[in-house]
């Protein structure tokens, strides 16, 4: 959830306080206007800490072209993230005349506000506006929201900083359009700006008083203590309290208040909580708000948000300590710590590495569970965890251990990335059918150990490390994280063996501009086997999935797992809570919808353009993960994983024939030859 505090029962801010006039303020132009007509100087005055008054020709100065007004508020993630691109253009803009003032209408207090310019590298300084005088003046609504006036006090731009986020708490692939750079260069140059109005992105200004205590509906109707506390403590809290991934604490009764109108859009729209899916059969997990959950809050907010007798509260279990591994599993019989901490530069693109953590075995290790455990969890987002070959991933290391994929010049990173490709070969399984390279579980917030089936094991082959894709999320200021693997050894033989099973959609390319383009893959048992949980898998196109599964003999399917609002950056696998039995001849069915259309804002192409079936971030595909538990191994041969390369060695082929990219040519004598533009690392190919 993104939200801001409108904290107007507190104390008011002392460090400043926006001087206006008391007369109407002027009209503004509609998104994609722009607006001429200069604005009365005295709407445009501040007041200093002191009580000094600032008029906008001083905020201008005498070699001034134009201020820029940043409306920002403390906790509000975004204009966190936003706070050192701010300061950085403030200084590349400063020796052109350009003056940035920053505006927080929504203040608890004078320490939040200085401490926020410092955290985040705000060179210029912050003045308050808490009866929102300046911000109804210059229509602003939203943090962060900019707005550039120039010396003749006309608004000249208005609307975000980038269109790294287009809707609210969704990054969009690729490099942001620097809307506001764009304008200021323009407006420096004296020409009309290209693009005058854009829709901001982030938490929104308007948010109401605190409610009295004294409602009267706090003697019978609902009330946080009695029935608030219990649904985020059961629904958010995990994430959304201090250390945690949550950009916001909400343990508290003020907490709640301050965040739960943007709580309740946020669940409307499906995003949060995240990773959410919908099912037939009992996961693990938190599961979605019923429809009366969402009524009970919306009942809260409706009645004024009553805070009730602390008395009333149940009884909640504490909530599991974040920082250690899984309490009940034991001391881990090993733990590998990370070799070469992460550090994240303040601001960019997101990282994504793989981390490899050497184990330096020379038997297989049948484990009984496995945790992966961030020390920083407020950057790393989610991990998949898995395994390589020593020689594949010190392989992987020397050629894409280098800065690829990094944004910043303060990132820093062992392990590799490849942005064109998964970063390694992956190798031939073993006589067994045991596979040399395999993801066997993974952690998003709020989820710890990965326990084995009683009767099972998981296995990493004799020869492996633990390799970990980590997806690593910006704060606006510069972070670190070294964190650990906890492996805990099965202690008996397992009687079962686990397998993973790749279901592959089959299709070659997702043309432009559809946006319900649907693909299908589908798997049969050869044996009974125990279904342990999928990772469900596909990229940025993606608008849902769903898998189904069909008992022998019957026609109409069960719904093993839909996840309704796909979001690439919150991959996580799911687990039954009790393994589930299913006979020879049960068949999976996967189905995606992609949208590869100009609306959906997770399109890394724009305009949109042919998406191929291949294996880059900016390419598709279809591809859960199945964990099941077996006698004897449901795949020897690897076919499944065969059956999904040869689809994208298939769709490789017809890219090359549309594209007119040939491995092949004939040279002036006749022979047959690679051709000169082929380039065996490009991925596309």
């Amino acid at each position: 959830m993104i939200k801001t505090t409108r904290s107007l029962w507190l104390l008011p801010c002392l460090i400043a306080s926006v001087m206006l006039a008391a007369d109407p303020v002027a009209p503004v132009p509609t998104a994609g206007q722009a607006d001429t007509s200069p604005i009365p100087a005295d709407r445009l005055g501040v007041h200093a800490a002191n009580g000094d008054s600032i008029p906008f020709a001083d905020l201008l100065g005498s070699e001034g072209q134009a201020v820029c007004f940043a409306f920002l508020h403390p906790a509000c993630p975004l204009a966190q993230e936003y706070g050192p691109v701010l300061g950085a253009l403030a200084a590349q803009y400063a020796d052109k005349g350009i003056r940035f003032v920053g505006v927080v209408c929504e203040c608890d207090n004078a320490a939040d506000i200085e401490d926020y310019r410092k955290t985040y590298s705000i060179p210029f300084s912050i003045y308050a506006d808490t009866d929102f005088r300046l911000a109804e003046a210059l229509d602003a609504t939203i943090t962060p929201e900019v707005v550039l006036v120039d010396r003749d006090r006309s608004i000249r731009y208005a609307g975000r900083i980038d269109d790294r986020y287009k809707v609210r708490g969704v990054m969009s692939p690729g490099d942001p359009h620097d809307d506001l750079r764009l304008a200021i260069v323009d407006l420096v140059a004296g020409r009309e700006i290209g693009v005058p109005r854009t829709q901001a992105v982030g938490c929104p200004l308007n948010r109401p008083e605190r409610p009295s205590p004294s409602s009267d509906s706090t003697q019978a109707g609902i009330t946080y203590h009695r029935d608030v506390l219990p649904f985020l403590h059961t629904q958010c809290q995990r994430c959304h309290s201090p250390g945690q991934a949550g950009p916001f604490s909400l343990l508290s009764y003020d907490d709640a208040v301050e965040w739960i109108d943007i709580g309740l859009e946020e669940i409307d729209a499906r995003r949060m909580p995240p990773a959410q899916i919908e099912s037939d059969f009992d996961f693990a997990g938190p599961k979605a708000p019923t429809s009366a959950e969402i009524a009970m809050l919306r009942e809260w907010v409706a009645a004024g948000k009553p805070e009730g007798n602390a008395a009333d509260a149940p009884k909640l279990l504490p909530l599991p300590d974040s920082s250690v591994f899984q309490e009940d599993l034991g001391p881990p019989d090993i733990v590998l710590e990370q070799p070469e901490p992460t550090q994240l530069g303040s601001h960019g693109n997101d990282v994504y590495r793989n981390i490899v953590f050497p184990l330096r075995r020379d038997e297989d290790l049948r484990l009984s569970a496995i945790q992966f455990l961030p020390r920083n969890r407020k950057i790393v987002h989610h991990a998949l965890v898995g395994h390589l070959p020593r020689e594949t991933a010190e392989e992987a290391i020397r050629e894409h251990g280098g800065r690829d994929g990094f944004d910043h010049p303060d990132d820093r990173a062992g392990g590799f990335q490849d942005s064109h490709g998964i970063g390694f070969r992956v190798p031939p399984i073993r006589d067994d059918g045991q596979p040399r390279a395999s993801f066997v579980g993974g952690y998003v917030p709020g989820v710890r150990a990965l326990v084995a089936p009683a009767d099972a094991a998981v296995v990493i082959p004799a020869g492996c490390d633990i390799t970990t894709q980590v997806h690593y999320v910006r704060t606006g200021k510069l972070e670190t994280d070294t964190s650990r693997i906890g492996i805990w050894l099965e202690k008996q033989p397992p009687r079962k063996v686990t397998n993973m099973i790749y279901l592959s959609g089959d299709f070659a390319v997702v043309p432009p501009g559809v946006t319900d383009f649907r693909v299908k893959g589908s798997y049969t048992l050869p044996q009974d086997a125990d279904f342990v949980g999928v990772v469900p898998h596909t990229h940025q196109l993606a608008r849902w999935v769903e898998i189904r599964v069909t008992l022998p003999g019957e026609k109409q399917p069960q719904r093993l797992l839909r996840v309704p609002q796909w979001d690439y950056n919150w991959q996580s696998p799911y687990h039954l809570k009790q393994p589930r039995r299913f006979p020879a001849g049960t068949r999976f069915e996967a189905e995606v919808s992609f949208d590869n259309s100009a609306a959906n804002p997770r399109n890394p192409f724009n305009p949109p353009q042919n998406v191929w079936h291949n294996e880059t971030i900016h390419d598709e595909m279809l591809l859960p993960m199945f964990t099941f538990a077996s006698d004897r191994p449901l795949d020897a041969k690897g076919d499944s994983f065969k059956r999904f390369y040869s689809t994208i060695v298939r769709s490789r082929l017809l890219r090359r024939l549309v594209d007119h990219r040939f491995k092949y040519a004939a040279d002036p004598k006749g022979n047959v030859v690679l051709s000169p533009d082929y380039d065996p690392d490009d991925h596309r190919y």
